[in-house]
């Protein structure tokens, strides 16, 4: 299942990669358009993928989905959208999905990331929690604050951070960029 499955760049290549009939991909974003987007791609496969929008802050599991159901969670730049008093019910939410033994894997902006040295003081709505341009929150994350948030209800496999220099040549531009990545399971023997 990917969380925030935007237009599909991981639903479809791993549709594309991994040709095992078991394989079965829940797709769901909180923007309908996004949604839309997945559903008008020709690789767009309802015996293999269902894309629906979703909530993942809400306080209802979506329809489509059964509980302890999922084996695999993507959530990848989706948790830095959500304001920190939303944290908790998305966590509850990803455990409720998740079968016992089921792992989230997860990826989003580190603190001192790039993006976020880049915002200018009014975009600032609370302690490292931005406004983008487009009206999209983005929050930047420490590893603590992970292990805190997720650590209640899952066993933390990996959280490491992943610092990187990218450089444009042509522009002669050093990017320092902060990525988090984790692994985090609902434990075999959860209710």
């Amino acid at each position: 299942m990917e969380v925030g499955c935007g237009a599909g760049n991981a639903v479809f290549p791993l549709l594309a990669d991994i040709y095992d009939p078991r394989l079965f991909v829940y797709a769901c974003d909180y923007s309908k358009t996004a949604v839309d987007v997945v559903k008008s791609t020709e690789a767009y496969d309802e015996s293999r993928c269902k894309a629906f929008v979703w909530d993942l802050s809400s306080t209802e599991l979506p329809l489509e989905v059964a509980p302890a159901s999922v084996d695999i969670m993507l959530m990848i730049f989706v948790f830095s959208a959500l304001h920190p008093d939303q944290w908790n019910q998305a966590v509850e939410n990803a455990y409720r999905v998740l079968k016992p033994g089921g792992v989230l894997l997860f990826r989003d902006y580190g603190r001192n990331d790039l993006t976020q040295l880049r915002f200018k003081k009014a975009r600032l709505l609370g302690e490292n929690l931005y406004i983008r341009g487009d009206g999209t929150r983005v929050y930047f994350f420490t590893n603590e604050e992970l292990a805190e948030v997720f650590g209640k209800r899952f066993d933390i496999e990996q959280n490491a951070i992943d610092r990187r220099l990218l450089v444009n040549r042509k522009r002669e531009l050093k990017m320092y960029r902060v990525w988090l990545q984790a692994k985090f399971r609902k434990p075999i023997n959860a209710d």
